[in-house]
């Protein structure tokens, strides 16, 4: 797993989606409850809406 300083940044926090499509990615469908999926989606979500752009 890459340490934090592997992770490239802006000041808004970039490197966040990446992080979280990896965790994502590693969860199998089947083990996860869709409840747990959905927050993930969320939180996804709402960093987007807070970056500048």
């Amino acid at each position: 797993m890459k340490k934090p300083d592997d992770i490239k940044r802006d000041g808004a926090g970039v490197g966040v989606d990446e992080q979280i499509e990896a965790l994502m990615g590693k969860i199998k469908h089947e083990d996860v409850p869709e409840r747990l999926l959905n927050l993930a989606r969320q939180l996804q979500a709402a960093l987007k809406d807070r970056r500048p752009s």
